[in-house]
């Protein structure tokens, strides 16, 4: 039984409450009930460098054509990895390919992305051994205008390690992809879009 499922009607929604994470209920990205180890800033920055170059491998396959490229060799907006709670508590960084990196650096002034600025967010967790894994690959996709108003033209995906689509909007379990966009509806200001905190974000 879901302890949350009577406080909160979206505890349904979460595919994470099977494997032991009943107290996420709105958040798909859930890590679950794995001790997680806290790292400081240096110590995150060198396992993300160690581990980035492997992930590219992790998520081919994956239901979006972002899972066939390089990306570690995108702009890399922030400074070091930070603990993201919307994105299950994992350590992650903010990657932006050509079009979306030429305004993505204007964080909080920002007004619109354009078509085909894509933001992924590679995640990893540390565990009570010191080792990183990898997690959930987070992406979105500025799609034409008109393509889905719901998401302000949006495209989420999320690509679980060893290629598995979790979801992807208007695609493989798109209702699945629900909680992204009811989450980033909170920053309409800034085409529905989140920044870094000040601290590791890339002037």
């Amino acid at each position: 039984m879901n302890p949350c499922k009577a406080a909160n009607p979206c505890a349904a929604k979460n595919p994470c409450a099977a494997a032991g994470n009943p107290c996420n209920p709105c958040n798909p990205c859930a890590a679950g009930k794995k001790k997680m180890k806290q790292v400081g800033r240096d110590e995150a920055k060198a396992l993300y460098e160690k581990l980035a170059a492997t992930l590219p491998a992790q998520y081919r396959g994956g239901e979006h054509w972002a899972t066939a490229r390089d990306w570690t060799k995108w702009t890399n907006f922030a400074t070091a990895p930070y603990l993201a709670d919307s994105h299950g508590n994992r350590y992650v960084v903010n990657l932006a390919n050509k079009i979306a990196a030429r305004v993505y650096g204007q964080y909080d002034k920002l007004k619109a992305m354009p078509p085909g600025g894509t933001i992924l967010k590679p995640s990893f967790t540390v565990g009570a051994d010191g080792k990183a894994r990898p997690g959930p690959l987070f992406i979105m996709e500025k799609m034409t205008k008109g393509w889905n108003p719901a998401t302000g033209d949006w495209r989420y995906a999320m690509i679980l390690p060893g290629g598995k689509t979790f979801g992807v909007t208007k695609g493989p379990n798109s209702a699945g992809m629900a909680f992204c966009q009811e989450c980033h509806a909170g920053a309409k200001d800034n085409d529905m879009l989140f920044f870094l905190d000040e601290e590791v974000r890339r002037k």
